[in-house]
């Protein structure tokens, strides 16, 4: 916006300070031409007498007196048949007048002629040229105006320039500021302030507009944001979890597992896996019913959680069987010490529908990372084998892995033990031994 107001200035002065130089030179070469119409008109006058009486010496003499006032660089006189009679010239003082005498030259290029005499039959003519003086000081009087009027018109320029910035340029930079400080910080509660510039002043209101709504949009979003957050969440829980007891399933089992052996290997640690069947649930519900099979479970997964440290993880794999990770495992103890706090969680009998009460029992595998097996599937397989060594030699007992059966594990293949079926499945998918 300076730069255009720069131009406009500059050529604005350009065109007045060239139209008035025009001018001014064009009333000065009138008054120029007449000026020397006068002296040439007061020269053949006064000279005629010179001119008729053939005296060369006395015209020259009056030719000198009036040269210099009358600043003439040139004078030739000519006789009645045209021959040159009488010229003189005046003698240059200086680059100056070389430079004023030459301007003259360009300038007028015709010299002022009179005749002497009668105009009918003149006696001879006289011409003359100016020394350019005159000119020369009219040229350097205009161009030291011109200067004088770029200087004072810069300032002017310059300050408006400032109030101008000041009443558009600013609003607006600050308005730019404002709309990348929205785009990159997200920021629509920011608001543009009002200023005097009417135009300005509507454009920043709109904008402020713009910004409320898309502030009402954001919080629309963020809203609908939220509520996909905690639908994503409750999706997760439900995929994770059993439907019946809100334990962990088997999926989040297998991923628990191996982060805890993942752990287990780069610190050098133990954790210990127990494998856990419920004894006798076929019976309950074949003769209770479904529902009592549930409380049951319900019962018997809130007993588990009971029993179990804050760092340790209990899972329903399926059906009536249940996996604990005990992690850190530090000694062969906190395994022995679990299991007996499960017997005793155990102890008390179960209140079911219809006012019935069932004590309960499980049988446990015990398998530890990295004695027994070394991966996710391999701990689960080994605990879930101990587990029904135990039950081969007495319900309700415990035992502990013995590798002397590994062979025999890894003929079984990869896959996890899917005695009971998926984790959400409900109490009455038993397993059948």
């Amino acid at each position: 916006m300076r730069r255009a107001q720069w131009r406009v200035a500059i050529f604005s002065l350009v065109c007045v300070s060239l139209s008035m130089a025009m001018a001014g030179l064009y009333a000065l070469r009138d008054h120029d031409i007449r000026s020397r119409q006068l002296v040439a008109g007061s020269l053949a006058i006064a000279g005629e007498p010179a001119l008729r009486f053939n005296d060369p010496q006395a015209m020259r003499e009056l030719i000198e007196q009036v040269a210099t006032t009358a600043r003439l660089a040139e004078v030739t006189v000519t006789g009645k048949t045209g021959q040159a009679w009488l010229r003189y010239e005046r003698p240059i003082t200086g680059k100056a007048d070389r430079w004023a005498r030459r301007l003259e030259q360009s300038w007028a290029q015709d010299a002022a002629s009179v005749p002497v005499g009668d105009q009918r039959e003149p006696l001879g003519h006289i011409a003359l040229r100016s020394d350019g003086h005159t000119l020369m000081l009219y040229l350097s009087g205009a161009a030291l105006s011109l200067v004088v009027c770029v200087v004072a018109t810069a300032g002017l320029v310059l300050a408006y320039s400032r109030r101008l910035t000041a009443a558009i340029v600013g609003p607006i930079g600050a308005l730019a500021t404002l709309t990348r400080q929205v785009r990159e910080s997200r920021s629509f509660e920011r608001r543009a302030d009002h200023v005097p510039v009417r135009e300005i002043d509507a454009l920043a209101d709109d904008f402020n507009s713009l910004l409320s709504e898309l502030q009402v949009q954001q919080h629309v979003i963020e809203a609908h944001h939220a509520e996909l957050r905690r639908a994503n969440d409750s999706l997760r829980q439900e995929s994770r979890h059993d439907s019946l007891t809100d334990l962990p399933n088997r999926a989040y089992l297998g991923e628990h597992l191996a982060e805890v052996i993942t752990r287990c290997r780069r610190e050098g640690q133990k954790a210990g896996l127990v494998f856990i069947d419920t004894d006798r649930f076929k019976e309950i519900n074949d003769t209770l019913g479904h529902a009592a099979g549930d409380v049951l479970l319900v019962e018997l997964s809130k007993r588990l959680r009971s029993t179990m440290r804050d760092a340790d993880f209990v899972a329903r794999l399926g059906g009536d069987e249940f996996v604990i990770v005990v992690s850190p495992l530090r000694d062969a103890l906190e395994i022995v010490h679990l299991t007996d706090r499960i017997g005793r969680a155990l102890d008390a009998r179960v209140a079911l529908p219809g006012g019935h009460f069932r004590s309960v029992s499980v049988t446990m595998g015990v398998a530890v990372f990295p004695d027994h097996a070394e991966t996710v599937e391999g701990l689960i397989r080994a605990a879930d084998e101990a587990m029904y060594e135990a039950k081969s030699v007495e319900r309700g007992s415990v035992a502990t892995f013995r590798p002397s059966e590994q062979a025999r594990l890894d003929a079984l293949g990869p896959d996890l033990p899917d005695h009971g079926g998926p984790a959400d499945q409900d109490s009455f998918a038993q397993r059948t031994r």
